[in-house]
C-alpha cells in the first residue's frame, strides 16, 4: 500500500507526464515526452537513441494502460496511476523492468558525452522536458550531488530513483529530485 509520502511524489510524477495538464494521462502525453527529449537533445527522429526512447515510452504507456485502465477509456486518472504504482512497487522484478530500465535509457540520452555522469546543465534539460520549472533544477541538483563532485553518476541516480519511488523518509533528498512535490 502506498504511503502518503509516496502518493505526493507520484502525484508530482503524474503532473510531469500530463503534458497538456488536463488531469489524465493519454498516449499522446507519453509520445510528447519522447519527442521533447529528442528535441531538447537535438537528436534526429531516426537516431537509434530516439527510436529506442520512443519504443520504450510506447511500452511504458501500453503497460500502464493494460494494467491500470479500469474503465477501458484509454485514459489514466490519478487514482488509476496510484493503483498501478502500488502494484509496480510491490513487485521488484516489475519495478526493475518498468522503472529502472526507463531511467537508464533516459540517463543515456541526457549523458550527451557518454562520460557516465550528468552535469547540472543536463539535469536542467531533463526538467525542461518534464514540465518542471527550470528554477528548481540547480536547487535539486545541488541537493542530489551529495558527494559534491558537480555531477550525478548513473549509479547515484538509480539509488535516488529507488529512494524516490520506494522510500518513505520525509527527509530524503531523493524526494525533491524533480523539484518540490
Amino acid at each position: 500500500m502506498l504511503t502518503e509520502l509516496q502518493k505526493r511524489k507520484l502525484l508530482k510524477l503524474f503532473c510531469m507526464y500530463d503534458c497538456d495538464r488536463d488531469g489524465v494521462l493519454v498516449c499522446k502525453d507519453f509520445e510528447n515526452i519522447a519527442t521533447r527529449l529528442a528535441d531538447v537533445k537535438n537528436l534526429g527522429a531516426r537516431s537509434p537513441k530516439v527510436v529506442a526512447l520512443k519504443e520504450r515510452f510506447r511500452q511504458a504507456w501500453k503497460s500502464l494502460l493494460s494494467k491500470a485502465n479500469a474503465n477501458s477509456d484509454k485514459k489514466i486518472t490519478l487514482a488509476e496511476w496510484f493503483t498501478y504504482y502500488d502494484d509496480v512497487l510491490d513487485n521488484k522484478e516489475r519495478y526493475i523492468k518498468e522503472v529502472q530500465s526507463l531511467m537508464k535509457l533516459i540517463f543515456e540520452v541526457f549523458d550527451t558525452n557518454g562520460d557516465g555522469h550528468l552535469s547540472p546543465e543536463e539535469w536542467a534539460e531533463l526538467f525542461q522536458v518534464y514540465n518542471v520549472h527550470p528554477a528548481y533544477a540547480p536547487l535539486a541538483f545541488e541537493q542530489l550531488d551529495m558527494n559534491g563532485d558537480g555531477f550525478l553518476s548513473k549509479e547515484e541516480i538509480l539509488i535516488l530513483i529507488d529512494n524516490f519511488f520506494c522510500g518513505d523518509d520525509p527527509d530524503s533528498v531523493a524526494n525533491e529530485m524533480f523539484g518540490p512535490y
